[in-house]
């Protein structure tokens, strides 16, 4: 509710439009004509010109996660756990870990690439790199398992799962108790990787006398591919990911859909500073878990705060 009031607040600002000016009297002998194409010239300089530009931008985010049912099926089970929590890691707890080379990617980061069609509407490829670990919390089990000391035919059973994992908010004392080893790790570590395209449009609120600092309010809407890269421990078999020996599990895995709404401050005529809400459906039919060919599913909703920096510049005519 709290996002909906949010996202509410930003639209009645953006609908607030920019001040008329004043437009000078005209004299005894100045035409119709005349008029017109003064009103044209200021209307013209009111707009901060971005057709034909590039920009890139970076920045860092922050990701909320709705419930999901987890499907696994492999060598000996196929079951489903439910209602699934899952917290980020936003990671870059200090300042130098942003600034440093061989640290700045650590932390939750986003990368677009854009390109202005005309002066409000742009086209952008980019990474968002969230990472989803899954709470230790009881749950209801629902399949069969053929293998191992938790081998036998599961109706709803609670149990628990992300032994590994800090317990979720919600999680009392007596999830301990319960049976457990099912599925003792699920994250999407090394990113849970949604590369997208967007498609946007931008509403202008201000632009400065010099017409070099301007605010705008922005939207898009995109579609994107999942590449996730997934440590599990599924009943305690060998994972696919593997940190300590150094092996990725990056995997075509799903599709995003989204939308965003922000509002972007330019200055100096090349640089501009970018908030921004995204929400979407996260849906990954094909996780890779274990090197035994194991696989999970699962499907959620998500909102990522995020703010960004960012460098334009026209390729298409002179400034």
């Amino acid at each position: 509710m709290r996002i909906f009031k949010l996202t509410f607040l930003i639209l009645m600002f953006a609908s607030v439009k920019v001040a008329a000016q004043v437009i000078p009297e005209n004299t005894l002998g100045t035409t119709v004509s005349s008029e017109k194409s003064k009103i044209d010239n200021v209307e013209t300089n009111q707009i901060f010109k971005r057709k034909g530009n590039l920009y890139f931008s970076w920045g860092y985010n922050r990701a909320f996660f709705g419930k999901s049912d987890i499907h696994f099926t492999g060598d000996g089970y196929d079951f489903t756990i439910t209602d699934i929590t899952a917290r980020d890691e936003p990671g870059g707890h200090d300042f130098v870990t942003y600034v440093k080379p061989n640290t700045f990617t650590i932390p939750q980061f986003n990368w677009r690439f854009g390109y202005f069609i005309n002066d409000k509407t742009y086209i952008t490829l980019g990474h968002d790199h969230m990472k989803y670990t899954m709470d230790k919390q009881a749950t209801l089990l629902s399949g069969t398992i053929s293998t191992g000391v938790n081998d036998g035919i599961y109706d709803n059973t609670e149990v628990l799962v992300g032994d590994a994992a800090e317990a979720g908010v919600y999680q009392s004392k007596f999830v301990d108790s319960l049976p457990s080893g099912f599925v003792s790790e699920f994250e999407h570590c090394d990113g849970l990787n949604d590369v997208s395209f967007e498609l946007g449009r931008l509403e202008q609120l201000w632009i400065s006398n010099n017409n070099k600092h301007a605010f705008s309010v922005h939207g898009t809407i995109g579609a994107g591919m999942l590449i996730p890269d997934s440590d599990t421990d599924v009943l305690g078999q060998e994972p696919k990911h593997d940190m300590t020996a150094g092996k990725k599990a990056y995997h075509l895995a799903g599709y995003s859909v989204s939308a965003s709404l922000g509002l972007q401050f330019d200055f100096c005529k090349h640089f501009f500073l970018l908030g921004k809400l995204k929400a979407g459906y996260i849906n990954m039919p094909d996780i890779n878990t274990t090197v035994g060919g194991g696989k999970a599913s699962q499907h959620f909703n998500f909102v990522e705060p995020m703010v960004l920096i960012g460098y334009s510049h026209s390729i298409g005519r002179n400034k």
